[in-house]
């Protein structure tokens, strides 16, 4: 159990020992799904992970148990107030306003849109001849997803990107110095200003969107000013993690087995359940903390109130006694319901979205495979995956892409 142990802690916290976990995955599943590591517990186990998610007293704020919030900045302090940080009724109210936007009619209105906004960023990016499929696709497409949803102009499109890209690197580095806040906050501001003005002209002229329904919110007394920021926040850099990983484990997927591509080809409307499948095999969010606000029993573990637990989802999604065969690649397996976008009341809101945005660029790609040809030089000994703990997508994925009529020219 020691070796296991020494395992896990250099899976944690080493990035080359998490280029191929699929073995400890096992071992854990098998020896310990629930494993004390002195100042944390693991749970690796599928149902075990639920328990403790579904649970009254799990939080994901460290406050409620009495620890510190990461990060000093005025950035810092606007993501505590996000809907994946909040807890118990607070969040069920903020998470009542947002829900009727990923209503299954407002879903459907929002799919041509993800389409073409896909389509306007990949086109060019087929016609150059190659691209890096991270920084070129995977890093703007949430934004400019959200920019479409929520009818953001096309100009400020660019500026959005930063923004959100500089919350995201505030949410993996929380605990910056004194001359990185500062300059994080200057940033910030410009964020801030630009947030404010949006919802000035929403409240002017309402429309359909969700910061109109926001902003209406607050109008009302349903919010204040700093949770519609952190709100619109959250909307714009929400993805930028999540799905950016998510979309370069896919098409890595795609670029390494072409018949998959055919498949999709065929039968485009299995796009989606391939990127799912992805999602439960790449597992783009590794892990995630939660704090006990009381005592939870997790199979024969009694797990203490004030306990932080690590939810290794990327495991769990492995778990034979859910999924059969668990390391096979799967796209028409009965059991889908991994944890690779959480679950219970976090489950992520935005997971319909990413599924459609995974689906709609791994068609667009797939299609794209029937007049070009779509190729990667990397390999498994090649790939630089990201290192951070929390976050396993590709830091960068280059294509190449050459016509099919000019390979055959040659022959």
């Amino acid at each position: 159990m020691e070796s296991l142990r020494h395992q896990l802690t250099r899976f944690i916290q080493d990035p080359a020992a998490r280029r191929d976990p699929a073995g400890l995955y096992r071992r854990l599943l098998t020896e310990a799904p629930v494993l004390d590591l002195g100042r944390v517990h693991v749970i690796s186990g599928y149902e075990e992970i639920v328990t403790v998610l579904m649970h009254p007293g799990t939080a994901v704020d460290p406050a409620a148990i009495g620890l510190d919030r990461p990060g000093s900045s005025a950035l810092a302090q606007v993501l505590a107030r996000t809907l994946p940080m909040r807890d118990g009724a607070d969040h069920t109210r903020l998470k009542r306003l947002a829900t009727a936007a990923f209503s299954a009619r407002r879903l459907a209105e929002i799919r041509a849109r993800i389409e073409t906004t896909t389509e306007e960023l990949l086109a060019p990016l087929l016609a150059g001849g190659s691209f890096d499929l991270v920084a070129d696709l995977a890093v703007p497409l949430p934004v400019a997803v959200s920019c479409a949803i929520l009818d953001v102009p096309p100009a400020d499109r660019e500026r959005v990107t930063g923004w959100a890209g500089l919350v995201a690197r505030s949410l993996l580095d929380p605990f910056a110095g004194a001359e990185q806040t500062a300059a994080l906050d200057a940033e910030f501001e410009g964020f801030r200003d630009w947030v404010e003005e949006l919802c000035a002209a929403r409240a002017a002229r309402p429309g359909s969107d969700l910061i109109s329904r926001l902003v209406q919110a607050r109008d009302a007394g349903q919010l204040d000013d700093e949770d519609l920021l952190a709100f619109v926040v959250m909307l714009f850099a929400n993805g930028l993690e999540t799905l950016t990983s998510g979309l370069a484990v896919a098409a890595w997927q795609l670029l390494k087995n072409p018949a998959l591509a055919a498949g999709i080809r065929a039968e485009p409307h299995t796009a989606e359940a391939v990127f799912d499948e992805c999602q439960r095999l790449g597992s783009p969010v590794r892990a995630s903390a939660r704090g006990l606000g009381g005592d939870v029993q997790v199979g024969d573990t009694l797990l203490p109130a004030g306990r932080v637990v690590l939810l290794l989802y990327a495991a769990a999604n492995r778990d034979p006694r859910r999924f059969p065969d668990p390391d096979r690649f799967d796209p028409a397996r009965a059991e889908r319901r991994h944890l690779a976008f959480g679950h219970g009341p976090h489950h992520c809101l935005g997971a319909p979205l990413s599924l459609m945005a995974g689906g709609t660029v791994l068609a667009l790609l797939a299609a794209a495979g029937a007049e070009r040809e779509l190729s990667t030089p990397l390999d498994e000994s090649t790939a630089r995956w990201s290192e951070q703990f929390v976050f396993g997508g590709l830091r960068e994925l280059p294509v190449e892409v050459q016509q099919l009529t000019a390979l055959g020219a040659g022959v």
